[in-house]
């Protein structure tokens, strides 16, 4: 294999690794060469190693076992977790209605009255959205806290309740979708931040129309993933 020449190595070499493990090559259970190995044999640094192999391992593709080294974990992500097995196909594309329905009006109002502070609150929850991809997790739990500051943004507090009544599964439908990102390679996680910051920009300027038009973008292109990828009736 030639060395590899792109800015996100560590993408490039998830790529190739679970190519390998969808086609067979790599079979369930079979140990990986070391970090030091795969390295030298893509022709990067172990850094970039390390981050590839922790992508895998969100993406449930590996199993790295500590003074053991990393295992081929399956040859297909368990891309529902079991809370997502509850709910039918129905059920998700009515949430996800009525998350158009709440939040592209929340955002418009949270745009216009929201103070420096509830836009602190935005940022921060963005801000730990951009750690989660450092980190190489998912970073639902930082989704759903910038959607919940958005709410709380608009100072109304029935809209907020709203929101907050279905946020459990909106969490979990933001872990799928996140999942299937990844093990598509489609598209990123890193994608999924750029749409919000480009949410929270417009907030920041007030600009509600802009706003409403970033938030129905991310909520339809986030519909037609996850129902795309639904293997629930």
């Amino acid at each position: 294999m030639g060395r590899i020449e792109k800015k996100k190595l560590y993408e490039e070499i998830a790529d190739i690794i679970s190519d390998n493990i969808r086609s067979g090559q790599l079979v369930e259970e079979e140990k990986l060469p070391s970090i030091q190995s795969l390295a030298s044999e893509y022709g990067v640094g172990p850094a970039s190693i390390r981050e590839a192999l922790n992508a895998l391992r969100v993406m449930g593709l590996v199993d790295i076992r500590h003074g053991e080294g990393t295992f081929v974990k399956a040859s297909s992500p368990k891309a529902f977790t079991v809370e997502m097995a509850i709910f039918k196909k129905k059920d998700i594309e009515e949430l996800l209605e009525v998350r158009k329905m709440i939040e592209v009006g929340a955002v418009k109002i949270a745009a216009i009255q929201h103070t420096d502070e509830q836009l602190k609150n935005i940022q921060t929850a963005l801000l730990k959205m951009k750690q989660a991809i450092s980190e190489n997790e998912l970073g639902e739990t930082s989704d759903l806290e910038f959607h919940m500051a958005i709410a709380e943004a608009t100072n109304n507090s029935l809209l907020k309740k709203l929101l907050s009544d279905v946020s459990d599964v909106m969490k979990t439908t933001m872990k799928e979708i996140r999942k299937i990102w990844l093990y598509t390679q489609a598209k990123t996680i890193e994608r999924l931040y750029h749409k919000h910051r480009e949410i929270y920009e417009a907030i920041a300027e007030r600009d509600s129309d802009k706003a409403a038009k970033y938030m129905i973008a991310h909520l339809e292109e986030v519909e037609q993933v996850l129902i795309a990828h639904l293997n629930i009736d």
